[in-house]
């Protein structure tokens, strides 16, 4: 008990390590008190990210110390980081404490032909695998796959969804949790249903640290006091206990010790000893005179908790999972699958929209950023804000420049703080003189000075630039010297604004031509 009292205050000490920068973002917001912006140190950790980007790294190549230390330390450590680290996985152990589903387990069932199909040998669904894998090999072409799914991305945009626009600022529109949390929701209502159902059946970041964990030395020992009582098993999470109670599946197994504590015996403890791999592998191969192995010639492969189908055929390991010939060709026909719809993206009508200085061309932005909303967490002026479809089904949940909502202050209040955050540089440092991120245009039916013959001067004297100049008493842009900042449009008393950023004299940089 003790042990998973001291679980508890890890997860929870590492979930305000991660929150810090957003409880700073709160109360600058609140109090309206200078406080300090702190860049988000939970996705520089993030392996399967850095996976991802390794074909547009470049010169970044030299800056993968975090990810590459997690990595290693799941081959020493297994898959610690999941149960004892993981932010999203902190947050489904509180929610899924208060689920009915943990008071009465439900009753194993006989399970169907399409269990069957899509599962490996714990029960648990081989589709991370497959998820993980299209993300990765999906991430030449573009980064969305992976932070649509990454935990840590989707726990980062998540917390700067809520923090930033509802806490904060109290708004909590539609179009701000479709582009964010909706997934996130479905995640904790799974937890509700089934314990770790997302971290067993679909987390690409488990899948990858779950491949790493098969050698891993921290180990689980049952001693000989163990009565085959089988509690360890219907309290484990994770399916990380075969039938052999003695067995451990460290590809799953995260170590939140509930096996331990749930064990009348106390016959289960946690320790160091030699690849777990290895030892599970010995453990578990079948001897002639056990049930299913022929008395006489070379025993077969039996496979525990695999609803005794050892008679198939089957590809014994492919990177160390036992995967059939149909789920091979399946899964292959779904990556083709996956493919073909990429075009789809395309379908939905895509508008100009502004983009924060110093964006990726379109194209590369779309295809690099992976909607984690760091960018829209830091923004000072709050002019940040997530699109939802009106730049096409690509666009979703990527940042757009929302002057009326507070324009850009580019190297005035920030340095680049957008860029600086951007995980996956798909925003690029920028000098002011060469911010060109669209152009100003003034309604002349709804502006004052032009509509009513009145004195307004308010977006001459915010115009940072000396881009809106008055002639004759009334306001025209001088197009050479617009950013775009949209500061004017945020400033002007018309309702609705009269004055509008249009994209137009934009300038994008490709990755590099700064340098």
């Amino acid at each position: 008990m003790i042990d998973k009292a001291a679980r508890k205050l890890v997860q929870l000490g590492f979930l305000g390590l991660f929150l810090y920068p957003l409880f700073l973002a709160i109360y600058r917001r609140i109090t309206y008190r200078p406080a300090p912006v702190v860049m988000s140190w939970l996705l520089v950790w993030d392996p399967l990210l850095f996976l991802a980007r390794l074909p547009r790294l470049g010169q970044g190549l030299l800056v993968v110390g975090a990810p590459l230390l997690l990595m290693a330390l799941s081959l020493v450590v297994g898959r610690a980081f999941c149960g004892w680290v993981c932010p999203l996985g902190t947050v489904l152990d509180l929610v899924g404490s208060l689920s009915p589903q943990r008071l009465r387990r439900p009753k194993r069932r006989a399970p169907g032909r399409l269990a069957r199909l899509l599962t490996l040998s714990n029960g648990n669904s081989y589709l991370k695998y497959g998820l993980a894998l299209a993300a990765l090999v999906l991430s030449a072409l573009s980064l969305k796959l992976v932070g649509l799914f990454d935990p840590l991305v989707v726990f980062s945009r998540t917390a700067t969804v809520v923090a930033s626009d509802y806490i904060a600022l109290r708004n909590a529109t539609f179009d701000v949790y479709l582009a964010a949390s909706f997934l996130f929701v479905a995640i904790v209502l799974l937890e509700l249903w089934r314990p770790r159902f997302w971290c067993r059946h679909l987390c690409p970041q488990g899948a990858l640290l779950g491949w790493l964990s098969r050698w891993s030395l921290l180990n689980r020992r049952v001693s000989t006091a163990c009565n085959y009582c089988g509690q360890c098993r219907e309290v484990c999470p994770m399916n990380a206990i075969p039938k052999e109670t003695h067995d451990t599946d460290y590809r799953e197994c995260h170590f939140c010790l509930a096996c331990e504590a749930a064990c009348p015996q106390r016959a289960i403890s946690f320790g160091w000893g030699g690849l777990a791999w290895a030892q599970w592998q010995v453990q578990r191969l079948p001897r002639r005179g056990e049930p299913g192995v022929p008395a006489q010639g070379s025993p077969k492969r039996i496979f525990p908790g695999r609803y005794e189908r050892a008679e198939r055929p089957r590809l014994e390991r492919i990177l160390g999972l036992e995967v059939s010939r149909r789920s091979l060709v399946g899964g292959a026909v779904a990556g083709v699958g996956a493919l073909a719809l990429l075009p789809a993206l395309r379908l939905a009508p895509s508008k100009g929209l502004v983009r924060p200085p110093g964006a990726l061309p379109e194209d590369e932005f779309v295809a690099t950023c992976i909607l984690c909303q760091e960018c829209i967490r830091v923004c000072p002026t709050r002019g940040l804000k997530p699109v939802l479809f009106e730049g096409g089904l690509r666009a979703l949940g990527t940042p757009r420049l929302v002057a009326r909502e507070g324009g850009c202050q580019l190297n005035r209040s920030c340095d680049n703080l957008c860029a600086r955050a951007c995980p996956v540089g798909a925003i690029q440092i920028i000098p002011r003189e060469k911010m060109r991120v669209g152009l100003a245009k003034v309604d002349r039916r709804s502006c004052l000075a032009w509509d009513q013959g009145v004195r307004c001067l308010v977006c001459v004297e915010a115009c940072p630039t000396q881009a809106a100049t008055p002639h004759q008493g009334r306001v025209t842009i001088d197009s050479s010297k617009c950013s775009g900042c949209g500061i004017c449009e945020r400033s002007c008393p018309v309702a609705g604004s009269a004055i509008h950023v249009v994209l137009e004299n934009e300038v994008r940089y490709r990755r590099g031509d700064l340098e």
